[in-house]
């Protein structure tokens, strides 16, 4: 019998040589998926059940701006409006709902109800642990590794835009090996080019790797945005900024937020030929990807044409949303998951319509975007993950509810 010892060494060389030669394991992942899903489907009961989100069409939402237009028409229509969506709201928290971390039933992470499941359950956490955990971290040495070295290198040498390419989607490439990602791009004809700023739905902080990946060595990359960070994230970001363009917000500051846009409008207006696009995350928060939060406008100003992404995750084999406090616990739990799968789709780009405004326009997109994942696109920010936010706004929607119901009151 092979020691394990010798296939991880194999398998570990094997992806490095590959990656950096531009190349891939071809559909390799995806048999050892497809061949673990039928081992699964032998297990009682798992086939029956299916991971697919339903999208609420017309849906209406309990927001301070549907009390402030609605105009309601007497008192017995008014409330029964809003004791349907007062159910609603209760039933279902939209607020919270983009946060909320739920235990997939099919999921292969968690303690399995039926006891015919428990061997292949101990099992698979044993193969986790002791073999695909140790063969990450030491992808992820390699990779920090390489980000040094080459970005240090790529300065030094003042290299041409060409190599700061390669060496920005290597890294992406192995960043994504060392944290299980497989990912499937879907419609590349529609891939964001320059002028444009390309805007998809956020999961976590390895979004930037994940979508990066998927960028051709002989075409563009992104200028990235994104929060600044501490810890092993602003390592990251540090380095990384030395491959491909790098726009910090820190969305605490006012004044950094609109510098970085101002700094957006600025880019979409070069000359430079060899510029690149801009990518974005207009929730501005992770979200569980069963939901679109509200996309900023700040960027939707038709200024230049808007490429979506939409993100799909497949969490049977890993949850690919960022719900941890810090980032190293995020990354060790990914890391012991089999394996995260995320589907990447390229929607045609989008322009600003004439009759519209740019509150309109982020809301066209971001409906764009949750249609594609059969998700709702939400018309709450996601600041209101926080408590204190949550409470201002249910002041803001019980004094837009006084405002219209007082009148009412009177007759």
């Amino acid at each position: 019998m092979i020691p394990l010892q010798l296939v991880a060494t194999s398998v570990f060389i094997t992806t490095i040589i590959l990656v950096l030669s531009k190349r891939h394991w071809g559909w390799i992942p995806i048999i050892l998926v497809k061949f673990l899903e039928e081992i699964l489907g032998g297990l009682v009961g798992w086939k029956e059940i299916e991971q697919n989100f339903k999208r609420a069409e017309h849906k209406t939402f309990l927001t301070v701006d549907h009390i402030k237009n609605k105009e309601f028409n007497g008192a017995f229509e008014t409330s029964s409006e809003l004791i349907c969506l007062g159910i609603q709201s209760i039933l279902q928290d939209d607020l919270t709902r983009p946060f909320e971390i739920e235990e997939e039933e099919a999921s292969l992470l968690h303690f399995p109800k039926e006891i015919l499941n428990l061997p292949f359950y101990i099992f698979g956490l044993g193969f986790r642990w002791l073999f695909l955990f140790p063969l990450r971290i030491c992808f992820m040495m390699f990779t920090v590794l390489f980000l040094t070295i080459s970005s240090g290198f790529c300065v030094m040498i003042d290299a041409e835009k060409k190599h700061f390419r390669y060496c920005g989607i290597t890294f992406a490439k192995l960043f994504n090996a060392s944290t299980g990602l497989l990912v499937n791009f879907h419609d590349k004809k529609n891939r964001p080019r320059f002028p444009g700023v390309a805007v998809a739905n956020h999961l976590s902080a390895n979004d930037v790797m994940t979508i990066y990946s998927g960028c051709e060595y002989d075409g563009v990359g992104y200028t990235i945005t994104g929060q600044s960070h501490g810890g092993f994230v602003k390592y990251l970001y540090k380095y990384g900024g030395k491959l491909t363009p790098l726009l910090l917000v820190d969305r605490a500051c006012d004044k950094n937020r609109n510098a970085l846009h101002q700094a957006i409008v600025n880019h979409s207006k070069s000359t430079d030929e060899d510029a690149y696009p801009v990518l974005l995350f207009p929730e501005g928060y992770c979200s569980n990807n069963k939901t679109v939060l509200q996309f900023r406008k700040a960027i939707f100003d038709g200024q230049t044409a808007i490429y979506p992404i939409a993100m799909k995750q497949n969490s049977r084999f890993g949850d690919a949303f960022w719900s941890e406090d810090t980032f190293i616990p995020y990354l060790v739990r990914i890391m012991t998951s089999w394996c995260t799968i995320i589907d990447i789709y390229y929607l045609p780009p989008m322009y600003k319509e004439t009759k519209e405004n740019d509150k309109q326009f982020a809301k066209r997109v971001q409906t764009a975007i949750a249609t594609k994942l059969s998700v709702d696109a939400l018309p709450f920010d996601g600041k209101l993950k926080s408590e204190k936010e949550r409470l201002k706004y249910k002041e803001k929607l019980q004094s837009g509810l006084a405002e219209k119901l007082l009148p009412l009151a009177s007759l």
